[in-house]
């Protein structure tokens, strides 16, 4: 068992849940079902990393080097249906640039909201994992209900705002040298990036040479983006992640394209936490990664954590998923991993 396996059953044998073979379920009347399962990882799996560097310097979707994948812990809310909106497939993908705490799809025909970490023989950060893993499965449901139900109105966002009562703004200030470390980690490995204010952001080739956009404005980068002290709509201040990917032109099912992008990072073993959503965003309703952590202070490494689950994210769109011409594919053959 690893060290977060157990301080997650130190943390939640002390409250009123319900016993499964794999975890723990809680009951919402009215509302929903919210459960969270540790499920072991058969050796096979766990040796496969997600992706494969291009080279040395260049973020794979491997946790850390030698790592080995032991377990996957997966929080899953299934909402009931009463008081939510029915929503359509381009509905939950722009739901899902909202999202906290895991992506919301269709199951069975109802709204389900999931999220996946995996749990590594030696974990570096243990403290961190256990805590987003609690969160989530404390909150999903509470603010996965009141998203969806907010996106129907002004009138309902504000209930649902004045309901949570979120902290608005943090008491501490951003440590600046936070930004100044995220910044030199990622140039480290190759990436253009910078800081201003509260924010840090980094650029990663999935085509061609040039390093930034700010050099050739048709540069296919991936831009990878975290802001501190962001506040969301119901979930109030925290840290919000995102990733923007270089289309040339509005893809013809943007919907579908998230949907399946979500799908497939849950297929993934050996890969970064799946807190986040593909969502669509913007005014042309463009694919793109979005994650925020509700957070009521700075939180030390955080910044750095969600950089390198971006940049992780981003190096596996470019090696399973880019293709120069088309944009998001899934036909793809993965290349062969160097000698």
């Amino acid at each position: 068992m690893t060290e977060v396996e157990e301080r997650l059953h130190a943390a939640l044998s002390r409250h009123a849940l319900e016993r499964t073979a794999a975890g723990y379920r809680r009951a919402h009347p009215g509302a929903g079902t919210s459960s969270l399962e540790i499920r072991p990882v058969p050796a096979t799996d766990a040796a496969e990393p997600a992706t494969t560097a291009a080279d040395a310097t260049t973020p794979t979707t491997t946790a850390a080097p030698a790592a080995t994948a032991t377990a996957i812990v997966d929080v899953v809310t299934d909402y009931e249906s009463a008081g939510l909106p029915s929503l359509h497939a381009a509905g939950i993908a722009r739901l899902n640039a909202l999202a906290v705490h895991g992506a919301y799809e269709r199951h069975e025909g109802r709204l389900r909201q999931r999220a996946q970490f995996t749990l590594y023989a030696v974990e570096s950060t243990a403290e961190l994992a256990t805590r987003l893993i609690l969160e989530a499965f404390g909150a999903q449901l509470p603010f996965g209900r009141s998203v969806a139900q907010s996106i129907v109105s002004a009138t309902a966002l504000q209930q649902h705002r004045v309901h949570h009562a979120m902290p608005k703004d943090w008491s501490k200030p951003l440590e600046e040298q936070e930004l100044r470390s995220t910044v030199a980690a990622m140039e480290r490995l190759g990436l253009a990036a910078a800081c201003r204010g509260n924010a840090v952001w980094a650029e990663l080739p999935l085509h061609g040479d040039c390093p930034t956009r700010a050099i050739d404005p048709n540069a296919q980068t991936a831009l990878l983006e975290v802001h501190a002290g962001v506040l969301h709509p119901i979930a109030g201040a925290g840290y919000l992640a995102s990733i923007s990917l270089p289309f040339a032109a509005r893809p013809a099912d943007p919907a579908e394209l998230c949907r399946r992008l979500n799908a497939a990072e849950f297929e993934l073993v050996d890969f970064v936490p799946r807190l986040g959503a593909w969502g669509m965003q913007g005014t042309q309703d463009l694919p793109g990664y979005h994650c925020f952590l509700p957070c009521p202070n700075p939180y030390g490494g955080m910044h750095h954590a969600l950089m390198w689950w971006c940049a992780q994210r981003a190096a596996w769109i470019r090696d399973r998923h880019w293709d120069a011409e088309r944009g998001i594919v899934f036909d793809r053959v993965p290349a062969a991993a160097p000698a």
